[in-house]
């Protein structure tokens, strides 16, 4: 028989929220900023969408406590959330069923650590 998860403590859960909150944030503002001019092969727009998520999920995880694989699909909705207001509230931006998939495996890899 496993022996049941323990959370973590109350104050690095805690912790833990607040830095979740802070990289979601800027996760946030950098998705909705015009897009960057910065040339380079489209790959590595998806490297960064899924290391942005994959750093996301540890905290996110931690605070999950035992219940943590919900953390991947808070991140996933959170994510596809993210790229259907680029679709609907950026005239820069558009959103991209790609950059999705790579939040989602990202937050899933995040999970794994």
């Amino acid at each position: 028989m496993k022996p049941a998860l323990e959370p973590y403590p109350q104050p690095v859960r805690r912790a833990a929220l607040v830095i979740a909150l802070l990289l979601a944030l800027g996760i946030a503002w950098l998705s909705m900023v015009p897009g960057s001019t910065v040339p380079g092969p489209m790959i590595s727009d998806k490297i960064r969408h899924f290391g942005a998520y994959a750093t996301l999920a540890i905290p996110v995880a931690m605070w999950f406590g035992p219940g943590r694989f919900a953390a991947v699909l808070v991140l996933t909705a959170y994510g596809a959330g993210l790229e259907l207001a680029q679709g609907l509230l950026s005239a820069t931006r558009q959103a991209s069923v790609f950059d999705a998939g790579a939040n989602a495996l990202g937050a899933y890899a995040g999970y794994l650590l």
